[in-house]
């Protein structure tokens, strides 16, 4: 898969004339190799709604109980380019330029921009990403402007499928720039799809020609009377807050109640909770819309730090450290770097032994992309450690006609000592 990416914030630009600039890359989640078409590709920017968080004060209601309407934004003053910008091989940034109108001034925009190929193949999601049809993924981007201040953080948005079928989109924030941290990767992308359908799988009700393996996986779990999940190194929180959507719009009873704890290092706090707190407003509009919205499940979705090495040697925080074991762990692209895979598997061995091996040890989902042959080490501790892996399932990524070898995700089982429903 490839991602269009910001390079930097977007800026209005006086001269020669009023525009507002954005400087974009296509590249893959690591920005290791930019994307190689074997033809041009069309980019289209659109004006898509509202900043996130934009309120416009809404008229009285009817009803003192029902939410005001926020009224739109005046539409933002923008011409069309003179020239659709394209990206070609090659290429390794792109400046577009948005025309302003004659005399617009930079306070007069207030929207959200995506940046799109012109010919998706779907809203970045399962049946886009788990459809197994080969062909380029260019990820959209999209950017907030709010009377002419432009935002640092760029969005990325999940379409997943709630219960009754309803469509919900999870915005998830990024640090605009070259950094690769605090960003979307493959395997987070490719796990947070399999969990949200897993869960649907799991409730009979997997779109025709899927493979249940993961629902399989989940079945027993969501058929206990309550669930705790645990995630090691969410990042920007997109398989965890999946994952707790997945759960909240299910159209099972079962559990009544579940626990979705985010853990990462203190850098990643800030980007996970304000994309923790856009699910849950993302979750409520879903609730008002939806044609069948169960609302039978509570779950509660939380963020803690949690340092890996402090971990492996028992010292957790004290949501990590709740007396109750955890049933299930969830991790994704968390093995690329092998210097850190001691703590990682040390860190499963303290959770695990806080289930003093009991019938409710939890069992972990691991979401991976190879990408060097160092990271193969994981299944040399995890052996030394006495885990037991299996492959539930493996999902290959699409890429561009005739670009480089063929990648994977590959979403791992692990289990050690008793572990049973």
């Amino acid at each position: 898969m490839h991602y269009i990416r910001l390079l930097r914030p977007a800026k209005f630009v006086a001269s020669p004339s009023p525009s507002l600039s954005l400087l974009l890359t296509i590249t893959t989640d690591l920005g290791d190799s930019f994307l190689r078409p074997p033809r041009p590709v069309e980019l289209v920017v659109s004006v898509d709604g509202q900043p996130r968080g934009r309120e416009e004060p809404g008229g009285p209601s009817a009803d003192a109980g029902e939410e005001a309407t926020p009224l739109p934004p005046p539409p933002p003053p923008f011409l069309k380019p003179l020239r659709p910008p394209r990206w070609s091989a090659g290429m390794r940034v792109l400046e577009v330029h948005l025309p302003l109108a004659p005399r617009a001034r930079p306070e007069d925009v207030t929207c959200r921009l995506c940046i799109r190929a012109v010919d998706p193949p779907a809203p970045l999601g399962p049946d886009a990403v788990l459809a197994g049809r080969g062909g380029s993924l260019i990820v959209p981007v999209g950017v907030d402007v709010t009377r002419g201040a432009c935002a640092a953080v760029s969005m990325r948005t999940l379409r997943l499928r709630g219960g009754g079928g309803d469509a919900l989109d999870l915005g998830f924030g990024e640090d605009v720039g070259e950094s690769i941290a605090r960003h979307v990767w493959d395997a987070g992308v490719v796990a947070a799809c399999l969990v949200a359908e897993g869960v649907r799988e799991a409730e009979g009700a997997a779109g025709p020609g899927r493979e249940a393996a993961v629902g399989d996986v989940l079945r027993p779990f969501l058929a206990r009377p309550s669930l705790h999940v645990l995630e090691l190194g969410a990042g920007v929180g997109i398989l965890g807050i999946s994952l707790a959507a997945a759960l909240a719009t299910s159209v099972r009873s079962s559990p009544a109640a579940a626990t979705v704890l985010l853990t990462d290092l203190p850098e990643a706090e800030e980007r996970a909770r304000a994309n923790m707190a856009a699910a849950e407003t993302a979750l409520a509009r879903w609730r008002r819309q939806a044609r069948d919205a169960p609302g039978r499940r509570e779950v509660a979705l939380r963020y803690e730090n949690l340092d890996w090495d402090a971990a492996r040697h028992g010292a957790l925080g004290p949501a990590a450290a709740a007396a109750r074991p955890w049933d299930l762990v969830v991790l994704s692209d968390c093995t690329y770097n092998a210097d850190s895979l001691p703590a990682l598997v040390g860190a499963l061995g303290a959770l695990h032994a806080r289930a003093d091996g009991g019938a409710r040890a939890p069992s972990v989902l691991l979401a991976t992309k190879p990408r060097h042959a160092s990271e193969r080490a994981l299944f040399g501790l995890l052996e030394d450690a006495a885990w037991r892996y299996r492959v539930v399932r493996s999902v290959p990524l699409p890429k561009p006609d005739g670009e480089g070898q063929d990648e994977r995700v590959d979403v791992y089982l692990l289990e050690k000592g008793v572990a049973s429903p």
